[in-house]
């Protein structure tokens, strides 16, 4: 089914859900369609909802919902107050489920639903349960043992029915397996005792678990990835374009261990030419090899605060594909020609082979960059040692840093959208405990890195665009949606913002002056968060839609095959077109999809760990008093984000000083019953700490008068 037939489907379906008593016929309909659509196909539409029992025919011309139809199926989407939404495919409208009628649901569940009015349901059945597997914390009472879930979607009391294979104590940390829900409660197992609760280690292990991400590779794994590392590859080096001999440099964290892209400049009267050499991964992992799959399964490396989770074992991530300084490495070359107005000329991509001159971490080489020296001091130094860098390393990072500046000025006069929300990161003792924090900003060196990789990413899509015999995969991010415009329109204006993103033309250019206005208010944070939330999540898709938040026609991933699967399929499909081998059947929808979601879930466990360390940081900050930002308004309180560490806590509504508080959902405040006195998102306000509790993972303020 093409996308304008999709569409008019799913409108015209959620024309009979959002109006379930009402009749329409057939010209009612085509005026509810906002784009031109053949009378015919409008009515090949209805006739197959008709057979489909999703509408009746009551007369001819004469169409209405068939309420009779309770075998209605979707995905149950859980909030943290219990209650559920019901996501089904191809409606947009979400149908609400009360906690009561929520039957023995789990988040995720495939449940049958028959729905008490247009826009309520109650769950009937449970056809499949998205998963059996939990984590969560101990309780011991009388004779019974029972595990508490701590997730926000799936806040669960299991009864254990296994107690006596674990010696358990009160508030150890377990994972569980699902087995039965007949009673009151649901039944399970211990699979396995990961340790006490609060423990950073057993915190960290529990989250990859809880998001059932795999953080060790078996035997098997182990021995094949040996046997790559120890192979004879010195034939492949006479296969492959050898640049050795041309400056290269990489550029990354401190604390990286696995280089996946390397920079190289060559200059002449004319040209500069530019290489972005990344690890060729896809050289050393086999298709369909047990390496492969596993790292195919795994979709991406998880990067939680205390420890990465590779996608691939140490011999490849760290060493046999790592663009370690002074090593022969195999790499998949995009080599770009820019004249002297920084113009591009052509460009040429191949396997190679490069040998990378010198590692520097970003504040190494933004020194070089800033004060325009060969010199580098101990303060800065990896090393902790002062040291210089050859000088054809220095005039190569001063000019690809003008190339980078140059490639980012017409990217943003063309509309790609700067965030530039600060980023908290925390400062680990030996037991990996937070001890301090500190922003993490992004300087030139690390724009010069972006600049260039996005460009390698663009320019292999495209030429996936002009080889459309093959199948392919792209990163693409939608539009945002019109409801979550207009809900953001209406939140910064009640801010003093006044800026309209509803049905404007050029929404890039509103969105980057609404970032540029706010970059030094203290509502800053707040204002980029709800940007973001109101976009369209970024994806992999066979499907080319183009990507809006870089205001891209075409882009894929390219750049980071050892942490990213994606990439590795990238690879692929484009040493096929390189090579001219005939284009494979492959299918990669299902990929994108699985991919997409590989990320999404360590996005999650990502998110999860930093709020662990936030809250045990703040357990050494009880009684402290901080200055916050209003981060989010419910009916139960207020949330606080603290300007200085970004860590988030919660003010209950009943514990706002001076006045009885009232929430109001269309301006996102409370206002006080008989002072008036008004707190909304984006207010600054003074707050105290009152408590931490690591378990729950809840930090408690209260809120501070103003004098």
């Amino acid at each position: 089914m093409n996308n304008i037939r999709l569409s008019t489907l799913k409108i015209i379906q959620s024309v009979f859900e959002n109006n379930p008593q009402r009749k329409w016929n057939f010209r009612q309909i085509l005026k509810r369609i906002p784009f031109l659509v053949e009378e015919k196909e409008v009515k090949l539409l209805l006739e197959q909802l008709c057979l489909e029992k999703k509408i009746v025919l009551i007369n001819p011309g004469s169409y209405t919902l068939n309420k009779n139809n309770t075998k209605e199926q979707g995905i149950v989407d859980k909030t943290s107050s219990g209650n559920a939404y019901i996501i089904r495919e191809n409606i947009d409208k979400d149908i609400y489920v009360k906690e009561k009628n929520t039957l023995n649901s789990f988040d995720g569940d495939l449940v049958e639903f028959k729905k008490i009015s247009k826009s309520e349901a109650i769950i009937t059945k449970v056809l499949k349960r998205n998963k059996v597997k939990f984590v969560g914390i101990v309780v011991k009472e009388k004779k019974n043992t029972y595990v508490k879930t701590l997730t926000k979607r799936d806040n669960n009391i299991f009864l254990i029915i296994n107690k006596k294979e674990f010696k358990l104590k009160d508030k150890d940390i377990v994972l569980i397996e699902f087995v039965k829900w007949e009673g009151n409660l649901p039944e399970a197992k211990i699979k396995d005792r990961i340790g006490k609760s609060g423990v950073t280690e057993n915190e960290m292990h529990a989250i990859l678990e809880e998001f059932e991400l795999p953080y060790k590779f078996n035997k098997d794994l182990l021995e094949e990835a040996d046997k790559i590392k120890t192979k004879n590859y010195s034939k492949e080096l006479t296969k492959r374009k050898d640049l050795r001999k041309i400056t290269t440099l990489t550029i990354d964290p401190e604390d990286a261990k696995d280089f996946d892209d390397a920079i190289s400049l060559e200059l002449s009267k004319e040209t500069k030419r530019v290489g972005v050499h990344i690890a060729d991964v896809s050289f050393f992992l086999k298709k369909d090899s047990k390496l492969d799959k596993e790292a195919y399964n795994r979709g991406t490396s998880v990067y939680l605060v205390d420890r990465v989770v590779p996608m691939l074992p140490e011999q490849l991530s760290n060493e046999l594909c790592s663009l370690k300084q002074n090593e022969d490495k195999f790499t998949f070359s995009i080599i770009i020609d820019f004249n002297n107005k920084n113009e591009i000329l052509d460009f040429w991509a191949g396997r190679t082979v490069i040998n990378s001159n010198k590692r520097l971490s970003y504040k190494e080489a933004q020194h070089i960059i800033t004060n325009k020296t060969d010199s580098v001091p101990k303060e800065i130094s990896l090393t902790k040692r002062e040291f210089k860098v050859e000088e054809k390393i220095k005039e190569s990072l001063i000019n690809l840093n003008n190339i980078a500046k140059n490639l980012r000025s017409k990217r943003e006069k063309k509309g790609s959208i700067f965030f530039n929300k600060k980023e908290v990161r925390f400062i680990l003792n030996k037991d990996n405990n937070p001890t301090d924090t500190f922003t993490k900003e992004s300087t030139e060196a690390n724009q010069l890195v972006e600049e260039f990789m996005l460009l390698a990413n663009k320019k292999v899509a495209e030429l996936f665009s002009k080889n459309k015999n093959y199948n392919s995969v792209y990163r693409v991010h939608d539009y945002p949606d019109d409801e979550k415009l207009s809900t953001l329109e209406r939140i910064i204006t009640k801010l003093g913002y006044k800026q309209k993103f509803h049905n404007t033309q050029d929404i890039h250019k509103t969105i980057n002056k609404t970032l540029s206005l706010t970059r030094d208010s203290p509502e800053k944070n707040l204002i980029h968060t709800l940007l973001i939330r109101s976009m369209s999540k970024a994806k992999y898709s066979e499907k080319n839609i183009g990507h809006f938040g870089l205001n891209f026609e075409k882009y894929t991933h390219f750049t980071s095959p050892i942490r990213r699967y994606p990439d590795v399929i990238v690879h692929r499909v484009l040493q096929d077109i390189l090579m001219d081998i005939k284009p494979s059947s492959n299918n990669y929808e299902q990929n994108c999809f699985h991919l997409s979601k590989r990320e999404e879930l360590a996005t999650k466990a990502e998110r999860s760990s930093i709020k662990f360390m936030q809250v045990k940081y703040m357990t050494t900050k009880i009684n402290k008093t901080f200055l916050g930002t209003i981060s989010g308004v419910i009916e139960r309180g207020v949330f606080v984000e603290i300007n200085e560490n970004k860590c988030e806590g919660f003010i209950k509504l009943k514990d706002i000083p001076g006045d009885y508080f009232i929430f109001n959902e269309k301006t996102m405040s409370v206002f006080g019953r008989h002072s008036k006195k008004e707190y909304q998102l984006g207010d600054e306000v003074s707050v105290k700490v009152l408590g931490a509790d690591v378990l729950n993972r809840r930090i408690d303020f209260k809120l501070l008068e103003n004098d």
